[in-house]
């Protein structure tokens, strides 16, 4: 089956798909639905929509990679939008960190506005200093990056 054939079926079984469904859909695909599986899938784009699938079908929006890094901030350091929408609206933290790190302050580090954006309005926070890091605000000053100061200033007061 061509690719972009199997891509579309993908999408469209991760579109709105009931629980049941999606684990249904990712047993046809032979994706394990397990928490290695998410954070693999959050590191390559093309695998956006079996991600979503993943947490449809329940498996831990707080799940860590061995180094502790979690989906969310894989999500958000690779680009995936609607992949830390979905994880976000079923209860991963927001301000979780890892190795100096959290999504927020991968997101600036990526220069993703509107991932920035969306992880503020579920709580991030800007001026939150990961252990052994710099906040998100710290990294878009030290990167000069105007745009993102001026949007993380904003949610910080």
């Amino acid at each position: 089956m061509k690719l972009w054939i199997l891509t579309l079926m993908v999408f469209l079984a991760a579109c709105g798909r009931s629980p049941e469904e999606a684990k249904k859909k990712l047993a046809e695909i032979k994706v394990p639905q397990t928490p290695e599986s998410l954070i693999a899938t959050t590191k390559d784009a093309k695998n956006q929509d079996v991600a979503k699938m993943l947490v449809q079908a329940g498996v831990d929006p707080n799940a860590r990679q061995g180094n502790g890094m979690t989906a969310l901030m894989s999500a958000a350091f690779n680009g995936q939008h609607d992949v830390a929408k979905a994880l976000l609206e079923k209860g991963a933290q927001v301000n979780a960190e890892a190795k100096g790190f959290n999504a927020l302050s991968l997101a600036v580090e990526r220069s993703d506005k509107s991932m920035v954006a969306l992880l503020l309005e579920h709580g991030a926070e800007a001026r939150t200093r990961p252990a052994n890091g710099l906040s998100a605000l710290e990294k878009a000053q030290q990167r000069q990056n105007a745009d993102l100061i001026k949007l993380l200033e904003k949610a910080a007061k």
